[in-house]
């Protein structure tokens, strides 16, 4: 950076009013894309291990471990947060802000969205094979999908009441924070902005309490979008704070110092609790919804600490490796269309087709994962390259000018 100098007495010069550094968690950041391979590795790791039956101690322990993989999408919240934010305060000076960004979301999100809608529901609902009762279900409820309100239905039902399509319910949270927080961004200052952040974050955690004593199923807590702000603005509160003025180091030390004051007591407050609520109920309706904010936390760490990791290191290996840019480079994909492979195999028994091959039970999971996990992949691939990228290619004509 070059400084201009204005002159002043006797050929003297005096320095310019110090500028505004470039932030440097501005374009791609490759280690983000392997915090979103981490965060569908999770999810694939539910569904195609947690969510089978276990025969042994062992197998018990490795599918219990398995479930927390829900905590994935989480991860991709707080995320999505950061990115978004990031996108939108470095474009608020654009004068085309609104129809840039929701043009590039809408040609990113909608045409894989909308495409498998089409593809199921005027095209496999007529083919003999895909039909029974959860065909005639899933059409009956198809208003719910194309209005991105799967989740509003799964709190409305209290269930899991969408066959294949259930966990659209994450991607409507999704949609419905785009919508909305545009103009949030746009509107406020950057002092402000953070304010409004942290007030969604207690406002959010304020809101699953007050449903958990209003005794609200479950789902509702978890589905409904004002439950998961949470994670999202927590993830856009550390997007706008890194976009201060001063050099791009000392806001890499911040995020270093951010990562352990949010990691270390947030994670040791879920460990506690957790081993308090197994042996009693003393305070589970007040400890569960701050767990929750606390996992939160704990994903904000985890992406501070891959946008900070020493380049050659093991973080910045592990978040930079071909594995993890891979899984998030097509992790939209992946998500898309792993959950409707797993629940198919799980209807059709697919598990015990493997166990004629391979009798040892675990041994068979592990095929049973590895067949799954690799059908989501070639789907997302042929998806990505022979249909998606069509509209990718047409987001250059709504560039963003950061200001």
């Amino acid at each position: 950076m070059t400084e201009s100098a204005t002159a002043t007495t006797a050929g003297q010069t005096a320095p310019a009013a110090p500028r505004k550094s470039r932030s440097p968690f501005r374009g791609h950041l490759p280690a983000l894309d392997g915090v979103r391979g981490l965060a569908i590795g999770l999810v694939l790791l539910v569904h195609f291990i947690g969510d089978l039956p276990a025969e042994s101690r062992f197998e018990k322990v490795v599918m219990q471990l398995a479930t927390y993989g829900s905590f994935g999408v989480d991860l991709f919240f707080v995320l999505s947060g950061f990115l978004i934010t990031g996108i939108l305060f470095d474009s608020k000076a654009d004068p085309h802000f609104f129809r840039n960004f929701y043009a590039r979301r809408t040609l990113r999100i909608f045409p894989l969205y909308y495409g498998v809608l089409a593809v199921i529901f005027l095209g496999l609902r007529w083919v003999p094979f895909f039909q029974g009762p959860q065909m005639d279900e899933l059409v009956a409820r198809q208003g719910w999908a194309w209005a991105y309100a799967i989740n509003v239905h799964i709190a409305r039902e209290g269930t899991w009441s969408l066959p294949y399509l259930g966990h659209f319910w994450s991607l409507a949270v999704e949609e419905h924070f785009y919508f909305l927080w545009p103009l949030i961004v746009w509107s406020f200052k950057r002092d402000t902005l953070l304010k409004v952040c942290v007030g969604f974050i207690v406002g959010s955690f304020a809101l699953r309490l007050a449903m958990y004593f209003a005794d609200v199923n479950a789902l509702a807590i978890y589905t409904l979008t004002p439950c998961r702000f949470d994670g999202l603005c927590l993830g856009g509160f550390l997007a706008v704070a890194v976009r201060g003025d001063g050099p791009p180091e000392h806001w890499l030390a911040w995020l270093r110092k951010a990562a352990w004051r949010l990691s270390v007591p947030a994670f040791g407050f879920i460990v506690v609790t957790f081993l308090i609520n197994s042996r009693t109920d003393f305070g589970r309706d007040v400890l569960r919804p701050l767990r929750e904010s606390c996992w939160a936390a704990c994903f904000a760490a985890v992406v501070c600490f891959a946008l900070t990791a020493k380049p050659g290191g093991l973080v910045a290996g592990f978040f930079t490796s071909k594995v993890m840019t891979f899984l998030g480079k097509y992790s939209y994909g992946l998500y898309v269309f792993h959950a409707m492979l797993s629940y198919w195999m799980l209807e059709h028994h697919v598990l015990d087709d493997v166990l004629k091959v391979v009798p040892w039970h675990f041994g068979a999971v592990l095929v049973h994962a590895a067949l799954g996990v690799g059908l989501s992949v070639v789907a997302a691939l042929l998806s990505y390259h022979l249909y998606e990228m069509r509209f990718l290619g047409l987001k250059a004509r709504f560039e963003a000018k950061p200001h």
